[in-house]
């Protein structure tokens, strides 16, 4: 690094990948590595932000960092994350001189070309920024060439602090590694990924996908409580897109947007326990699958497999979500009525199988297999479209109007209708709710907004159908009585013709509403 007002050019591109402790050898003797000379360092870094975490809240990241002898500082800034593989902007300039000269300390003049004055700027009352918490790693690094590609391997081995004394659990272990494109287009990343892990080879290497960086977990670590689930909400999917987007470029968007919702949530459940991340990492895989589904009709684009290893994941994180929501919300209601007992019994041995369906998740997760699903799943996302694409706006009206056509159609005569037909039903609701999500770009607000809240509502009542249906049909597994079941039949059967009456009222309702579209 030049002078002190010099600036490194300020973005990168890296994947983080998570290694088991006990491959760290696999990893430095295999083919991509040996033979390749490795660099040794010695990484302190410390964290900064206020009181209130203003640079969190604004996807910024500050540090002191001394590598070996040096001090530097680094402003990162989140601009893009696809799953693993992450664009961020970076400004890194050396650091000041600490009082006494000896160490460093942050001058902020010295980051004058990043965002970080302008946001600070903006402030009513000058920010006081502080130590929030730090890391320590030995870090081996490699450079590999890959074609006309340069790689930067960095094994990182050490632990997160945060800044005040505390016992060693508030810490976490740092096991990674880091791929950094320094030259070469970003697929490269992912193919070399790929070669590490050698999901096809007798004894492939224990990784997983980050999502969250060092910075991230910090700042969980941080605020020691759970971190949120992150919400695989409409909005999220259809962002930078417009009525001009071709349907390739928004399948692969919404691909890309899916896997980076569905890792980080299963990342977080690996560390925490809670059934909604298991429930958003669902709804993100559904709104893939939805969008491969909607874009995709003729399979000329998405690779067969890729589509059979995310059916794959799906049914194990839906075994995982249906016995959460037995669990949760259908056994409190059909229990009322049969006993203490009773209820007690079932809840026990619901949540038993529910221990084991996130257990089956969990080792999913650890699998090559899995692995393989999101890298290949997002090296996808970097290729050209196979298939004739055309402009969201052009699209819109005859994909939502097939939907919307097979949705009125298999719910004639509703209340006639099996309890697997009437499911039926609740997902084509749910394939027409996403469709309109994905489409909502070319639609008019002004009447996709009431029919978006009419569907929705359509949903909650079917969801509610569903749910007796299911409650029936869980109750063998967890019991042998057959008053039990003859007791849950009951309760189900008193209410089921009002919430059918209630579904064929909002289909009609549904039905007579301005379509966005038209």
């Amino acid at each position: 690094m030049a002078e002190a007002d010099h600036l490194s050019e300020p973005a990168e591109t890296e994947l983080k990948l998570q290694l088991s402790p006990q491959e760290i050898g696999a990893l430095k003797s295999h083919r991509l590595l040996a033979g390749v000379p490795a660099a040794q360092l010695s990484i302190d870094d410390v964290y900064f932000d206020t009181a209130d975490h203003l640079l969190r809240r604004h996807r910024m990241a500050l540090r002191l960092r001394r590598v070996n002898d040096r001090w530097l500082q680094t402003l990162k800034t989140e601009t893009r994350q696809q799953g693993a593989l992450t664009q961020r902007g970076e400004w890194e300039t050396p650091a000041g001189a600490a009082r006494g000269g000896r160490g460093g300390a942050l001058s902020l003049a010295r980051l004058h070309q990043s965002p970080l004055p302008a946001l600070l700027a903006k402030q009513k009352s000058k920010p006081r920024l502080r130590p929030l918490f730090s890391t320590h790693v030995q870090r081996t690094l490699w450079t590999i060439e890959r074609g006309e590609a340069t790689i930067e391997v960095a094994l990182d081995v050490g632990r997160i602090n945060v800044a005040r004394k505390v016992a060693d659990s508030d810490g976490e272990p740092i096991n990674e590694i880091e791929l950094e494109l320094k030259r070469g287009e970003p697929a490269i990343l992912l193919e070399t990924a790929l070669d590490l892990l050698g999901a096809d080879s007798e004894a492939p290497l224990a990784l997983l996908p980050l999502a969250r960086s060092k910075a991230a977990r910090g700042y969980q670590l941080a605020v020691r409580r759970p971190a949120a689930a992150i919400k695989a909400s409409a909005k999220g999917f259809v962002a930078n897109l417009n009525h001009k987007t071709t349907t390739a470029h928004t399948l692969r968007a919404v691909v890309a947007h899916g896997l980076a919702v569905l890792t980080a949530n299963i990342e977080l459940l690996l560390r925490y326990d809670d059934p909604e991340y298991v429930h958003q990492a669902r709804v993100a895989l559904r709104r893939v699958r939805s969008a491969m589904r909607l874009f995709d009709r003729d399979h000329l684009d998405v690779p067969e497999t890729l589509l059979d290893e995310l059916r794959w994941f799906a049914r194990i994180l839906g075994e995982s979500r249906d016995w959460d929501v037995v669990t949760d919300e259908i056994l409190p209601s059909a229990t009322e009525g049969i006993g203490v007992d009773g209820a007690r019994q079932l809840t026990e041995k619901a949540r038993t199988r529910r221990r084991q369906a996130r257990e089956d998740v969990r080792s999913a997760v650890q699998s090559a297999r899995y692995v393989a699903l999101i890298l290949k799943g997002e090296l996808w996302c970097l290729t050209p479209s196979l298939a004739p694409a055309e402009a969201l706006g052009d699209a819109a009206a005859p994909a939502l109007q097939r939907a919307a056509k097979k949705l009125f159609k298999e719910a004639r005569f509703f209340a006639a209708l099996t309890p697997a037909r009437r499911h039926h039903v609740r997902i084509l609701a749910k394939r027409l709710r996403y469709s309109m999500d994905l489409f909502s770009v070319a639609l008019s607000k002004q009447t996709t907004k009431p029919y978006v809240a009419a569907l929705a509502e359509l949903q909650d009542v079917l969801g509610q159908l569903n749910d007796a249906s299911v409650a029936v049909t869980v109750l063998p597994q967890l019991s042998k009585s057959g008053r039990l079941r003859k007791a849950v039949q009951a309760r189900f059967a008193a209410v089921e013709p009002e919430r059918v009456l209630d579904v064929e009222q909002r289909l009609l309702r549904l039905s007579k509403l301005d379509e966005p579209w038209s």
